[in-house]
């Protein structure tokens, strides 16, 4: 193990202060006076340290410090198992994980943060074989307790990620680390499937890191590295990591094996195929997610299925957002609690904290015991009708109305799947924009009332096709008086895995899709067959004068490897009194 030689001194804000009873506030993304600020500086070394079958992993530890010096005292750990703890950017500038995130902060509270890059990534040697796998799990546990076991550790750890690195930290709940005490993850799947390949149509995101040796090399290397030699050894090794992209083409279903990680991937890799593992450990967990981002229902679908103690926190934010809520405010209140031991009172609030939106873009945070915050939602079915309701070009213009199913027989919309969706900017984890003129719309009258929307909507159509498999998308927009129109949620299926089965974890009573090969059947010939798919859950109040619109598609911007089918299929949406196509929507009384 190579230890590091050179301690980089760097001031942080803030002086030594003594806060009374008086001045102590503690709610979701505010705390101040629990904790008294002891350091005004922190240092930063690097080295390396050594997991159970050799490999070298690089980390960078950030610990309080007086007059440039690291304080000779035990002190909590928390840490984030990265892709890229320190890099330099072709201009020469410096980018510090523990500085970018604001984490290091914590340092002046008396916290050590260690930031420690994966096998395969970063200036850590290895090979990344294939996404969070039972290797890096390992990993995760030697860290732990090789963290607990420093001078300067009092043995109390947490970890902490968003994206794939709360992921990671999910994962390193599933080893059974005995020193490790709090986990708190953002934006991660529990079940990678259910997640990346949601409805069984791969996701557009997810493919990396995929990076050049050129790109590897602008890691920083660890202290005693100065020459870079161990940092151009370890980029060698990178060249063998799996290729995400390649291996997730090869895994269509939830049960196939890829023989180039040996694996079946979808189930090795998901934080639910452990979950008995977490619950053993009674790791408390906080959970966050943002209702721009494709994760959300993971996040809320591991903490209704985990029995351990959690926390549940979503906000209006993109992927890994946070803007107006002080997220290491929470994360500094959690650790306090589970690592100091502080009684800040977070675990006696309501477990759940959500933001509910609106057509004007303003809304409030409210609190709840669980989600969805029932008895509040009432189900209500709103039926896809044939007449015009004069407001969008789209193939067909219908109408959405809760007046009940149609009367009429014969009803029903035929589309052919126009591949041609397209958006004006690069789409990521976000939502997806309107494509109302190339689909199929049903739209409401404009709203009598406010009308507020918190749950999993559900979408059930009566639907046949001309080709024996393909994808659908379903749409639920907010559409304003000027026509403006907002996308609240969305939902999609891969026709040939409409089947529904029982799941083995709790997805909060919406329809569960298996995705096993045994699973797929073709759409049979001109024959309707019902498709019941759920919508990524919302929480949002749609005005009075607006109106509601769902839109169906055959195609989506974010779809990857799509099979485009010459000539292209035919979808008939039905609504008949027998063949009705209906949305649930949970609306709020």
């Amino acid at each position: 193990m190579l230890t590091a030689l050179l301690a980089i001194a760097t001031a942080t804000a803030g002086t030594p202060t003594a806060a009374t009873a008086s001045e102590r506030v503690s709610r979701p993304g505010e705390y101040a006076g629990y904790a008294p600020v002891l350091y005004d500086e922190w240092v930063r070394t690097s080295q390396y340290l050594p997991t159970r079958d050799g490999t070298w992993l690089a980390v960078d530890l950030y610990r309080p410090a007086v007059d440039g010096k690291a304080v000779d005292r035990p002190f909590p750990v928390i840490w984030e198992h990265q892709l890229s703890r320190a890099s330099r950017a072709p201009d020469g500038s410096v980018s510090l994980r523990g500085v970018t995130s604001g984490m290091a902060e914590l340092t002046k509270y008396g916290y050590t943060l260690a930031y420690v890059d994966r096998r395969g990534n970063g200036a850590s040697f290895g090979t990344m074989t294939g996404y969070h796998s039972r290797t890096e799990a390992a990993d995760a546990y030697d860290v732990t307790e090789w963290l607990a076991a420093q001078s300067w550790s009092d043995g109390q750890v947490g970890v902490f990620g968003c994206s794939n690195t709360g992921d990671a930290a999910m994962q390193a709940a599933t080893v059974g680390a005995p020193h490790l005490k709090a986990v708190f993850a953002g934006n991660y799947s529990f079940h990678k499937y259910d997640a990346f390949q949601r409805g069984g149509i791969r996701a557009n995101w997810g493919a990396g890191p995929a990076r050049t040796r050129e790109e590897d090399l602008r890691n920083l290397p660890v202290d005693a590295d100065s020459g870079g030699a161990l940092l151009r050894r370890a980029v060698e090794e990178h060249q063998a990591n799996t290729s995400l992209r390649d291996m997730w083409r090869a895994a269509p279903y939830r049960d196939s094996h890829v023989t180039s990680v040996g694996t079946r991937p979808w189930r090795e890799y998901s934080v639910a195929t452990y979950k008995e593992a977490i619950e053993r450990s009674g790791v408390p967990v906080y959970s966050f997610d943002g209702w721009d981002d494709d994760f959300r229902k993971e996040t809320l679908v591991s903490a209704a299925t985990l029995t351990n103690p959690h926390k549940v926190l979503v906000g209006p934010w993109p992927h890994c957002g946070s803007e107006g809520f002080d997220i290491v405010a929470e994360q500094h209140r959690f650790f306090d609690h589970w690592l100091k031991g502080i009684d800040n009172g977070i675990m006696q609030e309501p477990p759940v904290h959500y933001y509910t939106g609106s057509s004007h873009g303003t809304g409030q945070w409210r609190d709840a015991a669980q989600w969805p915050p029932n008895p509040r939602a009432r189900q209500t079915r709103y039926y896809l009708g044939g007449a015009a309701s004069g407001t969008v070009g789209s193939v067909n213009d219908g109408t959405l109305g809760r007046s009940g199913p149609p009367h009429r027989r014969g009803g029903g919309d035929a589309y052919t799947v126009d591949y041609s969706v397209s958006c004006p900017e690069p789409v990521g984890l976000a939502q997806t924009c309107p494509q109302d003129e190339k689909g199929l719309t049903y739209t409401t009258a404009p709203l009598k009332d406010d009308v507020e929307l918190t749950g999993h909507p559900e979408v059930s159509l009566h639907l046949s096709s001309s080709a024996p498999d393909g994808n659908v998308f379903a749409y639920l927009s907010d559409v304003a008086p000027d026509g403006t129109v907002r996308i609240l949620t969305d939902g999609r299926l891969r026709l040939a895995l409409r089947s529904t089965q029982r799941a083995p974890y709790d997805v909060l009573g919406t329809p569960w899709h298996r995705g096993d090969a045994r699973d797929a059947e073709p759409m049979p010939a001109g024959r309707a067959e019902r498709v019941d798919f759920d919508m990524l859950p919302l929480s949002s109040v749609v005005s009075a004068g607006h109106r509601l619109r769902v839109t169906i598609t055959g195609a989506d911007v974010r779809e990857s490897n799509r099979t485009e089918v010459s000539p292209a299929p035919v979808y008939t949406v039905h609504r008949e009194p027998a063949r009705a196509s209906s949305i649930t929507l949970p609306v709020v009384r």
